[in-house]
Parts: structure tokens; C-alpha cells; sequence
């Protein structure tokens, strides 16, 4: 199977070049690794420019950041840019994969190993460590946005990505609303250089996290079931409050829902579903 990996970078210089050279030294190489330059302000440019000049697989590309983007949109509008612009149409697994992630040199083929023996998986990745510690921000039903795989049939039929906040949790639902697996493979650990929120600090996440489960149509039990989860961690009551105050604040603005009625449903039974699970009911 032939890999296609894309990955967005914006001012990425202290963290770049350990994920270029864990990618180099993979011990399967994708066919093409398009590394998009989001208009940074540092030395990102030149970093993917270098390893472009000594890789024949490597592409840069240099895209122009467009202001006052909203979270999640400025990072799929990058992806979009070099998947749109990328030199191979022949590949098998499209991989979005961060600018700050030291896979482990097995990675990619690990991947291809497992989606060619089960043909189902649709999406998948492992997990992240920061510091040694495994983040434990999400269930382990769910494939962190900073290291996702996708097999080229499943990506095609599920629409691609959406431009928006959320991306990465209405993909997983769209491919298992059509059928696909979502695998998370817990031994295939990559190293996170920095902590997830580093840039919008903790409560603004909440606040974002909590608009973007009003989008995906999340009914009120839920969203308060977050509200929990979120609350322990840190900052511990912050987290879950500013998560609580954003899903009402797109509740009373009417603002846009980013999934149809039917996905909706789907989303809100699947969640039902394992909660029931985790309480054995």
C-alpha cells in the first residue's frame, strides 16, 4: 500500500525538524510527504524547504494564511492546499500528521500492516505521549487529528474533511454512519512534542470543544457529560465550565450545525451506546 502524507505547519521551527527526520528514517517511506508552510513568521519555511531538496518524496508548498479563519478551518484550509496541489494520485492511505509528531520508525508500516489485514479499517492511528505520559484527553474509540490515517476509499466516500472545528470527530462518525471501523492500536505510541491546547490554552478549548458538540447536533445529556469529563482536568472546573458556557452560546445564537439530522442521530446513539457500555447497562 502506497501512503500519502500531508502535514500543515505554521511556526513550527523548534519542533519541525524531529518530525522530519522520524519520518525520513521510517522503515516503509510514504510516496509523497507534502509539508504546507502556513505563511509562518520563523524558520518553518526553511526546515520543510531543506528537507524538500534532499528528498525527492518531500514537497513543499508555501500557502498564503488567510485572517480571522476560525479554529480548525485554518489548519484543514493547509491540508486541503497540499492535498489539492499534491504530485501522486497513485497512493492507497492519506495521512494527516502534525508538525510537532516523532512517529516511531515502524510507524507507517505498522499501518499498512494492519489496514491491509483488515479491510474494514477505514480510519486509525495510535496514540500520543507527552513527556512519556500517554494523553488521556479522549476515549480510546477516537484517533487523535495529529495522526490519522485514512484508507483512500473510505476518505472519497465519507466526503473528506470538513473546513471547520470538528473535523476530526465528524469524520469518525461519517465513516462509521457508513460502515467503516475506526481503529486506535494502543501498542503504536508517537511522541507529542508539546501539550494538546498549548496554543489556545485550556479554557478556550473548553469554550471551542463545547460549540463544536452543539454543531454535531449533541443533545444536552450529553454535552453535560463532557461538562464532567472536562472538569477533571486541568484546570479542573474551568475546563468543564467554559465547555458549558460554549455550548450555550451557539445553542442561543443559532449557530450553523455542520452535520445533517441523519448523522445527527447516528452521533447521539453512538454515544448512548458507550456509555452504556462503560456502565455495563
Amino acid at each position: 500500500m502506497k501512503v500519502l502524507i500531508i502535514t500543515p505547519a505554521y511556526n513550527e521551527e523548534k519542533v519541525l525538524q524531529l518530525t522530519i527526520d522520524s519520518v525520513v528514517n521510517q522503515d516503509f517511506l510514504p510516496v509523497e510527504w507534502i509539508i504546507v508552510d502556513d505563511n509562518s513568521q520563523d524558520q518553518t519555511s526553511n526546515l520543510a524547504r531543506q528537507a524538500a531538496i534532499k528528498h525527492k518524496w518531500i514537497n513543499y508548498l508555501k500557502k498564503e494564511k488567510k485572517q480571522n479563519t476560525g479554529p480548525g478551518k485554518a489548519v484543514m484550509e493547509a491540508f486541503y492546499f497540499g492535498y489539492d496541489n499534491k504530485k501522486v494520485n497513485d497512493f492507497d492511505i492519506v495521512m494527516k500528521l502534525d508538525a510537532d509528531i516523532i512517529l516511531p520508525k515502524n510507524y507507517i508500516s505498522e499501518i499498512i500492516k494492519r489496514m491491509e489485514a483488515d479491510k474494514n479499517i477505514g480510519i486509525c492511528g495510535g496514540i500520543c505521549l507527552t513527556n512519556g505520559i500517554e494523553e488521556r484527553i479522549t476515549n480510546l474509540d477516537h484517533v487523535r487529528g495529529a495522526i490519522k490515517c485514512y484508507r483512500k476509499q473510505c476518505f472519497l466516500e465519507i466526503g473528506g474533511l470538513l473546513k471547520s472545528m470538528g473535523w476530526d470527530t465528524v469524520d469518525e462518525h461519517t465513516a462509521r454512519f457508513f460502515n467503516w471501523n475506526v481503529s486506535v492500536f494502543i501498542d503504536l505510541k508517537v511522541h507529542h512534542q508539546r501539550k494538546t491546547n498549548f496554543k489556545s490554552g485550556y479554557a478556550k478549548a473548553g469554550y471551542i470543544n463545547g460549540k463544536m458538540l452543539y454543531s454535531i447536533r449533541m443533545d444536552f445529556f450529553l454535552m453535560l457529560t463532557n461538562v464532567f469529563k472536562w472538569s477533571l482536568r486541568f484546570p479542573y472546573i474551568i475546563s468543564g465550565l467554559s465547555l458549558f458556557f460554549g455550548y450555550l452560546k451557539a445553542m442561543f445564537c443559532f449557530e450553523e450545525k455542520i452535520v445533517s439530522k441523519d448523522l445527527g442521530v447516528f452521533i447521539r446513539k453512538y454515544r448512548y451506546k458507550k456509555i452504556r457500555e462503560k456502565f455495563n447497562f
